[in-house]
């Protein structure tokens, strides 16, 4: 390049002469006028080769970035799907479900939303009639019910009663045969007696769980008293049948709570003895 000086003195006194280029080099051989447009044009021409590799570049970069976001977002939601305790009651309802006698279980137990709540129920009646939690229906009226073989039926709430936690659907279509469950009227239960828990806990539907009775307990809020069990109870367990050896449902679940046992405190749930229920179910 020459210097706006020598660049002057070019235009005004040589002409179309050849300059010098203003260089310590005595050898350096003279440009002419309009040479350097050329060399701008071809670094231009570099620049323009540049370009494709670094918008390649770039698109990488932004494609590697993406990916490491979504990564992350999975492995933060994982733990809320495939936590400890879903993947330890995933493997029991599958050793369990072996057993035609849960599978036999499993019919009678639905899926009870009402608006975005979702909960579990049971059916106690061929024409169908349902027993699940106060606060999964709260003030709705109508809900629907989703048995395992895969139908959907609208339901009227036709008991509803918070002190107890206790609701009733009847559903409205015009159904005889729907599989049931039996209430015991007959065997109490007693302490340390295996149960089944089936119900809707967590993203997942018709799971089967087992555990143990341990007996009765006084809670501040309640007037009756509530069956404790020790066994894996989630959310969306509300409503769920506590099932005894004979296969009837001995109480419905409600809460869960947790107790002192030793220097440990234990998980428990909390379940309405289906005796409290018996002035509904005598007059339906």
């Amino acid at each position: 390049m020459i210097s706006e000086e020598a660049n002057s003195i070019h235009k005004n006194e040589l002409n179309d002469q050849k300059v010098p280029s203003e260089t310590s080099d005595d050898t350096a051989q003279p440009f002419y006028e309009g040479e350097e447009d050329e060399w701008d044009q071809e670094d231009d021409s570099e620049e323009e080769q540049h370009t494709p590799s670094r918008r390649k570049w770039l698109k990488k970069a932004i494609a590697i970035l993406l990916a490491i976001l979504l990564f992350g977002n999975l492995i933060a939601f994982l733990p809320q799907i495939y936590n400890l305790p879903a993947i330890r009651f995933l493997n029991k309802d599958s050793e369990l479900s072996q057993n035609e006698q849960i599978q036999q279980y499993k019919q009678a137990v639905v899926v009870v939303n009402a608006n975005d709540r979702k909960g579990t129920g049971f059916n106690i009646a061929t024409s169908g009639l349902i027993i699940t939690n106060q606060h999964v229906m709260k003030d709705d009226k109508l809900g629907s019910v989703r048995f395992l073989h895969g139908k959907t039926y609208a339901a009227d709430v036709i008991v509803s009663d918070t002190a107890l936690d206790v609701a009733i659907l009847k559903i409205r279509d015009n159904e005889n045969n729907l599989p049931t469950l039996e209430l015991e009227t007959e065997t109490p239960w007693q302490a340390g007696s295996p149960i089944h828990v089936i119900g809707n806990p967590l993203s997942f539907n018709q799971i089967a769980n087992e555990g143990t009775v341990l007996g009765m307990t006084s809670l501040d809020n309640r007037e009756l008293p509530a069956l404790m069990i020790q066994a894996p109870i989630h959310k969306g367990n509300s409503g769920s049948p506590v099932i005894n050896q004979n296969g009837k449902v001995i109480a419905v679940v409600f809460a869960t709570s947790s107790m002192k046992q030793g220097d440990q405190s234990i998980d428990i749930g909390l379940a309405i003895p289906v005796d409290h229920l018996q002035r509904y179910l005598e007059s339906n």
